[in-house]
């Protein structure tokens, strides 16, 4: 394992190169640029290395280190990408596995079969073992003439049709790993609407990720716990709404266990019964309830006035504290936006309205001339570019297993989002995707929407003894499994204008330092025991009241009575499901 990497450069470092060491920054690990020639360094500092490069460059360093007199400290292992023109690549890389027989080829047109191997769990982590179907992109290629079977020195990690575009070979008891493809993404790139989808750079960037995690595993930033969550959206709580029946969904979570969360329309705070309020208190561990909007009109949170989204933040607060003095249900402080919808001011105002964090399908506000989520983002644990406000973000089943598999390779939480149609078939699909997360290659830890929220973090060792965190929701959990006390140093990300009130131990006032982009502060935590951490922002003061008036408020209600005629009673029937999405749009018209 390294804990450096070395970025072989010709010179001036090229676009790859930069990009390669903004990624490396990003996992948190150290980079320096090297020409190969200097790699004779590395025997004066004894730091344990892995070196990055082009094929050409890689080769070149291999044969420098081989050569050098005397001998110097060998890297850990060699990550290699295609680059250049062909006619030269084909010649280094021939040098680089002392085969004469090896040439990359351009890859074949249309959808091909990419397998990632079982066989190396511990470099492919929660990827391993999938199968999926793309096209490749122009700047990929496959490797043509790698030798077969088990007298290979060839092990392939991911394959397109029957070729390998990430593979592990050894030269002189070093591991060299290839990547076929000649693109290094840009994670300052901006993203477009929609969800992040890992298919747009998949031969580039995950066997890079790979190749990170798996060789630099105390110094690359890593996940607390992978933490999961099914969320369903608009649902009243009842014994039934739509297609779902949650009687049945319980004993789905306690026979897979799995939980799942209510994203709750505070408008409906007044309608949940005694009965069913038992029912939610009785299943607090398996179902949990968050906060949907507030109206639920159609782009609600993606207001641009400070001043109306307080107002909508502020009234669906006090909507959902009144439902849960009426029902004893308890809540977390999470919003889920309706439809998606959030403007760049929106964050802001819900981290100074209490709120502990935001989850959305939308990556990019709607007023996207303030948009400036980037790739970098959405690989994050949540998006912090709006506020310094986290945004987590979940995915429908549609979006493929493998980007639930890439996120969690990332460290992100698994979450997922469904409407009451997926129970259309009395649950085998949702099981059916909730068997295919179970299998894959990692840990995951299903709970309460809020406890997962809490306990989303990134974490390394940071060389001093202790254990180093960055926070993301406004609390943070931290457990400490292990025998002994450990000390922990955490990072909240701040703004340059944000202000805090207190941080709080377990409820007890803590020291903090402020530098320019974080508040810094830490503890002790014992030997099998957990600490809760909470960032205290200044609450909003009570704004005016916005008007409702009495046009709204029956429009208001009759979306959501319609709504709710269209999920119990249209679902099935598309005709009387048509006529009642027309009326919406009238109703929608007027609010």
């Amino acid at each position: 394992m390294a804990r450096l990497a070395i970025i072989l450069c010709d010179g001036s470092p090229g676009s790859n190169e930069l990009r390669l060491g903004r990624i490396l920054d990003f996992f948190g690990v150290s980079s320096k640029m090297v020409e190969a020639s200097d790699l004779g360094d590395m025997e004066r500092n004894r730091t344990e290395y892995a070196v990055f490069g082009s094929i050409r460059a890689v080769a070149a360093a291999a044969q420098q280190c081989e050569g050098a007199n005397p001998p110097v400290l060998r890297p850990a292992a060699f990550y290699a990408y295609g680059e250049g023109e062909r006619s030269l690549r084909a010649g280094a890389l021939q040098a680089l596995f002392g085969d004469a027989d090896l040439s990359l080829q351009e890859a074949p047109a249309g959808d091909l079969s990419l397998r990632i191997s079982n066989e190396l769990g511990d470099l492919a982590g929660p990827m391993a073992g999938l199968r999926l179907s793309l096209p490749l992109r122009r700047e990929d290629a496959v490797l043509a003439g790698a030798p077969v079977g088990a007298e290979s020195k060839f092990v392939t990690v991911i394959s397109a049709g029957d070729a390998p575009v990430f593979l592990r070979a050894q030269r002189n008891g070093v591991p060299v790993f290839l990547c076929t493809s000649s693109q290094m993404v840009d994670i300052d790139e901006p993203v477009g609407r929609g969800f992040y989808d890992v298919k747009d750079h998949f031969c580039s960037v995950v066997p890079l990720a790979m190749f990170i995690r798996f060789m630099f595993p105390e110094d690359a930033w890593r996940a607390q716990e992978l933490g999961a969550c099914l969320i369903i959206d608009d649902p009243l709580l009842k014994p039934k709404y739509g297609f779902c029946d949650f009687a049945k969904l319980r004993d789905l979570m306690r026979g897979h266990g799995f939980t799942t969360n209510i994203a709750f329309i505070p408008w409906n705070w007044r309608r949940t019964s005694p009965a069913v309020g038992k029912f939610f208190r009785d299943e607090s561990g398996l179902f949990s309830i968050s906060i949907h909007g507030c109206d639920h009109t159609a782009g609600e949170f993606g207001a641009t006035s400070s001043e109306v989204l307080h107002a909508k933040a502020q009234l669906a607060r006090a909507r959902m504290t009144n439902h849960q003095v009426r029902t004893g249900i308890q809540h977390d402080s999470v919003m889920v936006f309706p439809q998606g919808a959030f403007s760049s001011a929106c964050p802001e105002v819900l981290k100074r309205n209490g709120f502990l964090a935001a989850v959305n399908t939308e990556i990019v506000p709607v007023d996207s001339q303030n948009a400036r989520t980037r790739i970098r983002d959405v690989w994050d644990i949540a998006i912090m570019t709006y506020g310094d406000f986290p945004v987590f973000t979940r995915r429908y089943a549609f979006h493929g297993l493998e980007n639930f598999a890439f996120d969690l390779l990332l460290g992100k939480p698994c979450l997922i989002v469904a409407h009451h149609e997926f129970f259309k078939d009395g649950g085998d699909a949702l099981i059916e995707l909730i068997e295919k997360i179970g299998s894959l290659n990692c840990c995951l830890r299903w709970r309460p929407l809020g406890q997962v929220i809490r306990r989303a973090c990134r974490r390394r060792a940071n060389g001093a003894g202790a254990e180093e965190f960055e926070m993301f929701g406004n609390e943070l959990v931290i457990s400490n499994p292990s025998d002994h006390a450990i000390a922990v140093r955490i990072r909240k990300r701040r703004s340059l204008d944000d202000l805090v009130s207190a941080i709080l131990c377990d409820e007890k006032p803590l020291a903090w330092e402020t530098e320019v982009e974080h508040f810094v502060f830490g503890e002790r935590i014992e030997s099998h025991s957990e600490k809760c951490f909470r960032v205290v922002y200044p609450e909003q003061a009570n704004v005016r009241k916005l008007p409702r008036s009495l046009r709204f408020e029956f429009a208001v209600a009759a979306r959501r009575i319609l709504s709710e005629i269209r999920d119990d009673y249209l679902s099935t029937n598309r005709l009387l499901s048509a006529a009642a999405e027309r009326l919406k749009g009238v109703l929608r018209k007027t609010i």
